[in-house]
């Protein structure tokens, strides 16, 4: 509306969906990892996120990176965990199957998406529809899709990437609100509810 100058009433928001047969509530014991979904660009924010895991509390734990390796990018955010120390706690991984995303998702503590901006965050509706905890940055369309149902960070802030992730590894609490309100959310996201308000925009 402002740079394009295109009248809002043009506009319509569509929400995207999940394969509900797909992902859905696990109730199996969660293991000692954050997961991020994603390219490494820039905007996704990776660089403070390395920092921030380097100095949580619990070694034990790992960052698990699911994503395409990009010359552009990927060397030099290993290279920095590299320089944090932390380059054996930190797994690179390719695109993954839906059926090895779900697994994961349905065993990492939580999904961090600490993006500067995303304009929707697919994962992270998928995430919860597992009633994973996601922890999500709070710009672009991150807090409508995660609503109360995950936590909301500063992605500039560092010191509050380590402090969310010191509290969600050590509370009961936030992951048995996930399991509930998690599902709760996604359910506001359907894709036939996507197709049919595209068929009628374009009937009309």
């Amino acid at each position: 509306v402002d740079i394009f100058k295109i009248p809002s009433k043009k506009l319509v928001p569509i929400k995207l969906g999940f394969d509900k047969s797909l992902f859905y509530p696990s109730f199996e014991a969660r293991d000692k990892f954050f997961l991020v979904i994603g390219r490494h660009n820039p905007h996704k924010n990776l660089a403070r996120l390395l920092k921030a895991f380097s100095t949580i509390r619990d070694k034990d734990f790992k960052l698990v990176f699911v994503g395409p390796f990009d010359s552009r990018y990927t060397p030099s955010l290993q290279a920095l965990a590299n320089n944090l120390n932390i380059s054996s706690l930190c797994e690179w991984r390719g695109w993954l199957n839906d059926t090895e995303k779900r697994y994961l998702l349905r065993k990492c503590m939580a999904l961090i998406i600490p993006s500067l901006w995303e304009g929707f965050g697919l994962p992270a509706l998928e995430a919860m529809a597992c009633g994973t905890t996601v922890i999500a940055s709070n710009k672009g369309g991150l807090p409508e899709v995660v609503g109360d149902a995950g936590i909301l960070i500063d992605p500039l802030s560092i010191s509050m990437m380590t402090s969310v992730m010191n509290e969600v590894s050590n509370s009961n609490d936030i992951h048995n609100k996930s399991l509930v309100a998690g599902p709760q959310q996604a359910s506001m996201f359907d894709w036939k509810i996507t197709a049919d308000e595209i068929q009628r925009i374009l009937a009309s």
